[in-house]
């Protein structure tokens, strides 16, 4: 089963998709909604905040109650509206914390000078949003789980919550590889997974019917073998339900083993690719150019979108960070 619209995807949780840069399935935002608290991931640009606060008051969801917003990663497209998200909830509930690591935190308050929101003014201009610092004391620092599986009895747990009497717990494991500070935040019930946020952990999922992926190589910031390393991790769980950052919830283990298993595949593939044709010609363009193509048909993200210039600036992207990643671009 894969979700594309906006609503409650299962006892607790929601998929809000914020129409970031004016579009259909940009950006998934989950909202956890528990018993008692809670719980927000990822939130989108400056642009995108009054859209989801839209959404969680049409839907009765207490402002109040927020008891964590947790980032998978610093992008701007993710948590550059973070701090305006904080500053509103904080007046609701001034025990808010954003749940990040350490790096997070540096790499988001940084963007003067960090280089992936340098790089983002220059592709995506005014699009990326307002940016201001995030206070200290708004976050609790986390270590990060590095690697288990479902059957890991010694996962770290960072909080309890509850709905309708049942427990739900929650922890983080530590993706880095697209970003170096990615995490993916999930919830575990019953021992087992319930819901896995992948942010951009398995690329991008943007074709509503099959089961594919796009890649997930962003410049500056992505590392190959990082990433193929949070790939194999992910390989070792067995989560009943996942949500793509870009974009959807997904439903059933088999469907959700073999999108692992594709986007492996597919990422071979792509760097194989980026090999070849920087060998026939040394350029970006041209690297661009053959592969571009082959990018197209593996979205569908609406009518006219593939010939759209937002596209083919992340698609070049995508493309320039593998080039990155490969010792071909130094910036």
């Amino acid at each position: 089963m894969y979700i594309i619209n906006s609503g409650k995807v299962n006892e607790y949780l929601h998929l809000i998709d914020v129409h970031q840069f004016g579009r259909d399935r940009v950006l998934s935002v989950y909202v956890a909604d528990f018993d008692d608290d809670v719980v927000i991931m990822d939130c989108g640009t400056s642009f995108e905040i009054k859209k989801l606060l839209r959404y969680l008051k049409r839907n009765n969801i207490s402002l109040a109650k927020v008891k964590y917003v947790i980032p998978t990663h610093h992008h701007f497209d993710h948590a550059g509206g973070l701090w305006k998200l904080y500053d509103i909830l904080k007046e609701y509930n001034p025990d808010l914390k954003i749940l990040s690591s350490l790096k997070f935190m540096q790499m988001i308050n940084n963007f003067s000078t960090e280089d992936h929101f340098t790089s983002a003014k220059k592709t995506f201009g005014s699009l990326i949003g307002e940016l201001q610092p995030i206070p200290q004391s708004a976050f609790r620092i986390i270590e990060n789980e590095e690697y288990f599986n479902d059957n890991n009895k010694n996962v770290k747990i960072l909080d309890h919550f509850y709905v309708n009497g049942n427990e739900i717990k929650l922890s983080v494991l530590k993706t880095p590889g697209h970003a170096p500070d990615h995490i993916c935040p999930f919830f575990i019930s019953n021992n087992r997974i319930n819901f896995f946020h992948l942010g951009e952990a398995l690329g991008l999922k943007t074709h509503a019917t099959k089961l594919i992926t796009t890649p997930s190589c962003s410049a500056p910031n992505f590392n190959y073998e990082t990433y193929m390393r949070s790939v194999d991790n992910l390989f070792q769980l067995s989560p009943y339900n996942i949500g793509f950052s870009h974009f959807g919830y997904i439903s059933g283990e088999n469907d959700i083993q073999y999108l692992m298993k594709e986007h492996k595949s597919l990422m071979v593939d792509f760097r194989n690719m980026v090999v070849k044709f920087y060998k026939e010609k040394p350029e970006t363009k041209y690297v661009f150019n053959k592969i571009w193509p082959w990018l197209k048909t593996r979205t569908d993200v609406s009518e006219g979108y593939t010939d759209n210039p937002m596209l083919i600036k992340l698609s070049l992207s995508m493309v320039y960070g593998m080039m990155m990643a490969l010792g071909y671009r130094k910036e």
